[in-house]
């Protein structure tokens, strides 16, 4: 990942850490509303280019399970595990910013989980209509990997490899 200042104004500003914990946020918040539970790590690589990729964001409901929705938009998965290597540096700095802002911690299983003290961030407090969908899919995203099982297959049906 290259240093903030050699970042195209691009990338600083659309992948900034901030918008993307937002969304990886709201993806946990979601999950653990609807488990009870803690939210898989490895499972937080999968959000950004599901969500950011607009295409397949478009294309996210959560009235269909993931396994249809993937036998359905194979065409979008087709480089989503190059989308999925790209973004891990950048999903990184976003988990980083919110244990540091102290909005999610890491249990001691390795989990996230929203931390219950903390305020609840916002869905459209300065979020123009593009954020709100962003934050909105990574709900449906969050409910499709509450009902799928397990992470391993998870991954494999999003066609990627830990």
């Amino acid at each position: 990942m290259n240093k903030w200042d050699m970042r195209t104004h691009e990338v600083a500003y659309l992948l900034n850490p901030a918008f993307c914990g937002r969304i990886l946020y709201s993806t946990i918040k979601t999950y653990n509303e609807i488990l009870n539970r803690a939210f898989p790590f490895p499972l937080i690589y999968l959000v950004l280019p599901l969500v950011l990729h607009k295409q397949t964001r478009i294309n996210i409901s959560s009235r269909t399970q993931l396994l249809v929705w993937v036998q359905k938009y194979s065409q979008l998965l087709i480089d989503f595990p190059r989308r999925t290597r790209e973004l891990v540096p950048i999903s990184n700095e976003a988990i980083e910013f919110l244990l540091q802002t102290g909005k999610i911690v890491l249990t001691p299983n390795g989990e996230l989980e929203i931390v219950p003290t903390s305020r609840t961030l916002s869905k459209t407090k300065y979020a123009d209509s593009e954020v709100k969908e962003c934050l909105t899919k990574a709900e449906h995203v969050a409910k499709w990997f509450a009902s799928a099982g397990k992470t391993e297959t998870i991954y494999i049906v999003l066609g990627v490899r830990p």
